[in-house]
């Protein structure tokens, strides 16, 4: 049959007003989806909470009592007595330089010494006998006592000793080594108890009190932790540094740890109780303010929030949000208030994160 011009007009027409009803319904679909699609978010509860505000400072960890030991002549190193690690008594020999080398009297002040002592016996007894004057007895105490002292100094001059009884802390020269004058070759230590010294600003000795608690740790194979308090605080600065001393005493009785060590003690300087504190990330700034997203039913909800105290990833909120909130923390770039949300994980109050 053949279509006329009035039917192929009619047909015409509805086939642009069907597509103009398709293509409405199809928008007015995509629109609805887009509205209605539901965000994937993680939330925490709020619960009130208390908080530590703490600043670490950095020294290195000395002896309660230390003896650094030195040479006094220029000399090679002959004998190393005692190994690191290794507890002496006071007096002891820690190293020994050779005695027979060209800065070293010991060879000539122990043959004087050794004829002094055998030419002050012999004179000694003949005095006993009445055999010689009293002035010739005293010329050989005398001669011995002057001998023995020049060979104790020459002594001590090649065996290095240490003043003070402890734990060798460190041997700082080996077997062969060529010291100078004033090098240091060892130090021994008492570690049961040890010191760290702070050099502190003036914007933070205000934090330091004596008798304050802190705790030092040490950065070796593992994190290692002591207790530890203050026990001096310098009232003036020092003019060279301008820096003020704080003094550190560390309970070291399971010797964990050793002078020289660097340490870092971590001190308190404020606290806050129950206090509503947020992960740092679930905060966002839009236009130099900041908002967190709450958890309303399937919603999400906009709030500005008053921004206290950082802490170590977290925030204190001084307005905004109350103990019981849901703050979403995973997913909050993507919402606007009211936007649809799903809960995919949440954190209740004790902590305890719930997969949805």
């Amino acid at each position: 049959m053949k279509m006329t011009v009035k039917n192929k007009a009619g047909l015409f027409v509805l086939i642009i007003t069907a597509m103009a009803v398709g293509g409405c319904s199809g928008n007015g679909e995509t629109s609805m989806e887009k509205e209605e699609r539901a965000t994937a978010v993680k939330a925490v509860q709020i619960v009130p909470t208390s908080k530590e505000l703490k600043k670490i400072f950095t020294g290195t960890l000395e002896g309660e009592r230390q003896a650094v030991i030195r040479a006094k002549i220029a000399e090679a190193v002959d004998k190393i007595y005692v190994p690191e690690g290794e507890d002496v008594k006071a007096g002891a020999a820690i190293i020994g330089l050779d005695k027979t080398g060209p800065t070293s009297n010991y060879i000539q002040s122990r043959s004087l010494y050794q004829n002094a002592e055998k030419n002050y016996n012999k004179m000694k007894y003949l005095f006993d006998e009445g055999a010689i004057s009293e002035s010739a007895y005293d010329a050989a105490e005398t001669e011995y006592e002057v001998a023995r002292a020049n060979y104790d100094a020459a002594r001590q001059l090649v065996e290095l000793t240490t003043s003070i009884s402890g734990t060798v802390t460190s041997i700082d020269v080996s077997v062969g080594d060529y010291v100078s004058s004033g090098q240091q070759v060892a130090t021994v230590a008492t570690i049961d108890i040890l010191r760290m010294k702070l050099g502190i600003n003036a914007s933070d000795i205000g934090y330091f009190d004596v008798g304050d608690s802190v705790k030092v740790f040490v950065e070796a194979s593992s994190k290692q932790i002591a207790g530890g308090k203050v026990v001096t605080v310098a009232r003036s600065a020092d003019p060279v540094t301008r820096t003020f001393q704080v003094e550190i005493e560390i309970d070291n009785a399971e010797h964990l740890f050793k002078p020289g060590m660097f340490g870092r003690s971590e001190v308190v300087i404020e606290r806050f109780d129950e206090i509503v504190v947020v992960p740092r990330a679930a905060v966002i700034t839009r236009e130099d303010k900041n908002y967190v997203f709450t958890v309303t039913g399937d919603r999400a909800r906009i709030r500005q929030v008053i921004l206290g105290t950082e802490f170590n990833g977290t925030v204190h909120i001084k307005e905004g949000i109350n103990p019981g909130d849901s703050i979403i923390t995973v997913g909050q770039e993507f919402l606007d208030d009211g936007y649809k949300i799903k809960l995919s994980r949440f954190v209740d109050a004790e902590g305890k994160e719930i997969e949805l």
